[in-house]
């Protein structure tokens, strides 16, 4: 008997849950928790609390959704039956994606949350989609870096070390990025650093095209499945 679509994706979603390691999913865990703290101690400065909340959720997060997207499909353990499988090796890729953009989204909903509890306004952030687009955004931007440049390296240290390396150069660069016209289309931090912008919406679409052309590049590299054995 045929298992029906809900029930299969029920079973390949719970698998994927299970190829996380906890020490992966201890990472989101502890920043949020740690950036929790900060806002509640800085609850009763409006300007620091901000900057701290809106850092977690537009520079943070996504850093976080990158690394954990880096060994996604090559640390696999069982990697070969995954290739077996009756299926294109980019499904498996974006399911997995797609749980982490989850896990991601869960932080950043229920950090949202407390912060409202806490008595922190995010208003200069937009309203609830446009918080939505700070974190959402640049994260699908780095995971699928991170997807592409693993694939591509073999190696899923060196992919998370490139997107650190992308997250860095971006901080450090933001007024650079920021300002010049070709490039301020590519800054990752525009939704949280500078939410009034203008060209925000060209710049959070150009990152979300940015993503379909790299997992695009990422099918074509997993059609060459021995890459990954």
């Amino acid at each position: 008997m045929r298992p029906i679509p809900g029930g299969l994706f029920f079973l390949t979603t719970r698998y994927h849950l299970r190829v996380l390691r906890r020490e992966q999913l201890a990472m989101p865990a502890g920043l949020w928790v740690l950036f929790v703290l900060m806002v509640w101690l800085f609850r009763h400065e409006a300007g620091r609390s901000y900057k701290v909340a809106s850092g977690f959720l537009g520079v943070v997060l996504p850093l976080v959704a990158g690394v954990l997207a880096a060994p996604v499909l090559v640390d696999d353990p069982a990697v070969e039956l995954q290739l077996a499988a009756p299926r294109p090796p980019w499904h498996t890729l974006v399911e997995r994606l797609l749980v982490l953009l989850a896990i991601a989204g869960l932080a950043a909903v229920s950090f949202q949350g407390v912060t409202a509890g806490l008595g922190v306004p995010l208003d200069q952030l937009g309203g609830p989609m446009a918080c939505q687009l700070v974190w959402l955004t640049p994260s699908v931007a780095l995971m699928g870096l991170a997807s592409f440049s693993t694939l591509c390296l073999k190696h899923s240290l060196t992919g998370a070390l490139l997107v650190g390396l992308a997250w860095i150069i971006q901080l450090f660069y933001r007024n650079a990025l920021s300002g010049s016209p070709w490039t301020r289309y590519v800054y990752l931090f525009m939704g949280a650093a500078q939410p009034g912008h203008p060209e925000l919406a060209w710049n959070q679409t150009a990152l979300v095209s940015l993503s379909i052309l790299l997992l695009a590049a990422c099918a074509l590299v997993l059609r060459r499945e021995e890459r990954l054995l």
